[in-house]
């Protein structure tokens, strides 16, 4: 199994690809490394460079249904930038200073939205779970062309992402119909996926639909990312960092060996649901060399958040020369 990018059915990219060996003397819990980044607070006002803040559709005018807009320090009217849609994990709502898109991008030289799960209710944005998801996806197909509109987004560059709940969206939500499937040029899964055997707060016929969700990919290219865990999974990796610490565990390798770590995505069974249902997918794997579960892994300046970069640079470049 690859420790760090392979690409389905395009081979390896070249120059992105970390050994296993460059993995195993890092520390499996990557919190210990100290953030470069943090993710800007969410204000109130206009949208202007460096800053975040929260609009509303007209549609939920009244409500605490909104999406939070940050414009990068670069920003310029006139100028066309990518856009970074970004859904949020579980307990993380739109107002709070979380996510990856900042992280992804550096702050620069992309616009970043993060979306709401809208509310059983239409009144607020869902913090667990998925709400109404026909709403939720009413709301990204409004409110991506008019960010795009507004704010010099370029709507042939417009990337989708999420973390833990938020990449269970990337297909969940944003693969829920060809309508939806198409604003995408790019998706980042971090941490999950909408895998058709797990839960993940479903009906068991939303479950099933999973496979029909990932043929709408289409030829979209994914990364796919996550962390190392234990088999079975634990709840959270609490415990995990817990017995690091307790057992003075400095390596990943140790870790790897002693707690007997596997990548999420061969626990949840990722690869081979996509290798099943559909073969041809330009999906790309990175295995986290560390056992944490959370956003603020991002905020870290480490090997795999280069790749990622690399990456979102290299898709966002391929869909700007179709």
């Amino acid at each position: 199994m690859p420790s760090a990018l392979t690409l389905l059915g395009f081979g390896v990219l070249a120059g992105l690809v970390l050994s296993s060996a460059a993995h195993a003397e890092t520390h499996p819990d990557v919190l210990t490394i100290p953030a470069d980044l943090e993710n800007p607070p969410i204000t109130s006002g206009e949208p202007a460079p460096g800053k975040m803040v929260l609009q509303t559709l007209p549609a939920y005018a009244g409500t605490e249904v909104a999406h939070a807009l940050y414009l990068p320090t670069d920003w310029a009217p006139g100028k066309r930038f990518p856009v970074i849609i970004e859904y949020r994990g579980n307990s993380a709502a739109v107002r709070e200073n979380k996510g990856i898109g900042c992280a992804l991008s550096g702050g620069k030289g992309f616009i970043w939205a993060v979306l709401p799960f809208v509310s059983a209710d239409g009144k607020r944005d869902e913090a667990w779970w998925w709400g109404n998801v026909d709403a939720t996806v009413a709301y990204a197909k409004a409110a991506v062309p008019l960010i795009c509109q507004q704010w010099g987004g370029d709507p042939a560059r417009v990337v989708l992402t999420g973390y833990s709940r938020g990449a269970i969206a990337c297909n969940y939500i944003g693969l829920h119909d060809d309508e939806i499937a198409k604003l995408w040029c790019a998706i980042i899964a971090a941490s999950h996926y909408d895998d058709g055997h797990i839960p993940w707060g479903m009906t068991p016929e939303e479950q099933r639909r999973a496979p029909e969700r990932l043929r709408r990919l289409s030829d979209t290219p994914q990364l796919i990312c996550g962390e190392y865990c234990t088999r079975p999974q634990q709840g959270s990796d609490v415990k995990l960092r817990e017995q690091i610490q307790a057992r003075g565990i400095t390596t990943f390798a140790a870790a790897k060996e002693t707690l007997g770590l596997v990548p999420i995505t061969e626990v949840e069974s990722t690869r081979a649901l996509i290798a099943k249902h559909h073969p041809q997918a330009r999906c790309t794997f990175i295995d986290l060399p560390w056992v944490n579960h959370g956003s603020a892994v991002f905020l870290r300046d480490t090997p795999e958040r280069r790749q990622v970069r690399d990456w979102l640079q290299m898709a966002v470049r391929g869909a700007n020369n179709k």
